[in-house]
């Protein structure tokens, strides 16, 4: 990119559950790309009749309508040669397609075109899995992906940087924690629908001037995330609600039409919604379809139902710690990113089980796309000087004595002397250059 284009810079988490994007101005600042007026958007998919896809939240709305054409979790479907939405059949490719489409149209509405981009992808994913995501990027209109690596630096295009290794920037190279080179940290990324835990050793700057980490240990649990604590929330509502309204609950767990699975698609809206609430207050309330009076859910039934699921991702993530030849201690921080992330407990569990104080910030989705972007380091110019006015000229330089002349009986008389300022041409004005304003 050229002229007002320098500077800009994208970067996208496509999420097993959720998308995110972080964009940067020339001047530094970044802010999240909302998509559909808000700063997270469903990597979910929905097929029209005639083929046409829908990404984001447009999916998850029509999805209401006909929830066979409809895709929540693309991503989870990438090894498989084609999915089924309604009476077609679309590769994996296509179907993340959609939802980069879907990015690249709110970074164009944005700031006017599409600025150069790094999008992250799972350290576990092998070649065939990356160029999957290649192959969606192609087909979404973004430039050839290419991946960074620490064997050289990465051609032009669109590049593609593990996930790990984004939060591991962010932690350093934003939140300025420090990670010695030779240090090790943590990589807990709790999503909707996976959990992904890496260790990371700091290798130095390569000569690229990338901050250089690799990934030592990886690894997951692929049917733990917060697609799994919501259906645990789901079955202790059942519990609240009861034998009072069993037939009501019993359409809603096992839908027969449309309007039934309308219902239950509001029901998980609703537990995802109080499941949030509940990781900032006490006490959410649920409207169940179909049931009079609302639901209370307190934080502590979140911690009943979920303290099983954690304890499995805890002993996961120390087994991945061990495979690393580490022990929690010698690591110089564990970053918990992604959305369920935010639930307290998490925190509170890995620190008593590890004993190592995890950092987590208010928004944990944020912290691997805005990460992304240290792939593509801001150029500083420095600014042009400002106009200071006219030179001044230089002051002529005394005139010499001149020696005494020889003797002689007469001569003319000497020239009158001119003065000094009038040998200095007159002073014009002159205009330092001035550099285009960056565009806010």
């Amino acid at each position: 990119m050229a002229g007002q284009h320098e500077g800009f810079a994208l970067g996208v988490d496509l999420g097993t559950s959720n998308t995110v994007a972080v964009l940067r101005w020339p001047d530094g600042r970044t802010r999240p790309l909302l998509m559909d007026g808000q700063p997270v958007s469903p990597s979910a998919v929905y097929a029209d009749p005639d083929g046409t896809l829908h990404a984001g939240w447009d999916a998850r709305r029509l999805a209401q309508a006909d929830p066979a054409r409809f895709e929540a979790n693309p991503k989870r479907r990438v090894d498989e040669p084609n999915v089924l939405l309604g009476d077609r059949s679309y590769p994996p490719a296509e179907l993340l397609a959609a939802v980069l489409a879907a990015v690249a149209r709110a970074a164009v509405g944005t700031v006017g075109f599409l600025p150069p981009a790094v999008v992250t992808c799972p350290a576990a994913w092998d070649a065939t899995r990356r160029q999957v995501l290649g192959d969606a990027l192609m087909r979404a209109g973004w430039p050839q992906a290419a991946e960074h690596t620490l064997a050289g630096p990465t051609p032009p295009g669109t590049r593609l940087l593990r996930e790990p290794v984004a939060a591991a920037r962010y932690y350093t190279q934003v939140l300025h924690r420090p990670v010695p080179v030779g240090g090790a940290i943590a990589v807990f990324d709790f999503g909707g629908g996976t959990l992904d835990v890496a260790v990371l050793r700091n290798e130095g700057a390569d000569p690229w001037g990338d901050s250089g980490f690799s990934v030592v240990a990886d690894g997951g649990l692929p049917d733990l995330g917060g697609l799994d604590l919501d259906a645990a929330l789901v079955q202790r509502v059942g519990e609240l609600v009861g034998d009072r309204h069993a037939a009501q609950w019993a359409r809603l767990v096992r839908p027969a039409d449309p309007a039934q699975r309308r219902d239950q698609v509001r029901l998980w809206d609703e537990v995802r919604g109080a499941k949030e609430t509940l990781s900032r207050s006490t006490v959410a309330p649920v409207a169940v379809p179909g049931v009079p009076d609302a639901v209370r859910l307190t934080r502590a039934d979140v911690e009943r139902v979920a303290t099983p699921l954690l304890r499995r991702a805890v002993d996961r993530a120390r087994d991945v710690i061990a495979a690393a030849g580490l022990s929690p201690d010698q690591l110089a921080g564990l970053f918990l990113v992604g959305g369920s992330s935010r639930i307290p407990l998490v925190a509170r569990m890995l620190h008593a089980e590890l004993g190592v104080a995890p950092t987590v910030l208010d928004q944990p989705e944020l912290p691997v796309a805005e990460g992304a972007l240290t792939d593509l380091p801001l150029r500083r110019q420095l600014p042009a000087p400002a106009y200071a006015g006219p030179p001044l000229a230089p002051p002529a330089p005394a005139a010499a004595p001149a020696p005494p002349a020889p003797a002689s009986p007469a001569g003319p008389p000497p020239a009158p002397a001119v003065p000094a300022q009038a040998l200095a041409a007159p002073a014009g004005p002159s205009f330092a250059p001035t550099s285009p304003a960056a565009p806010g």
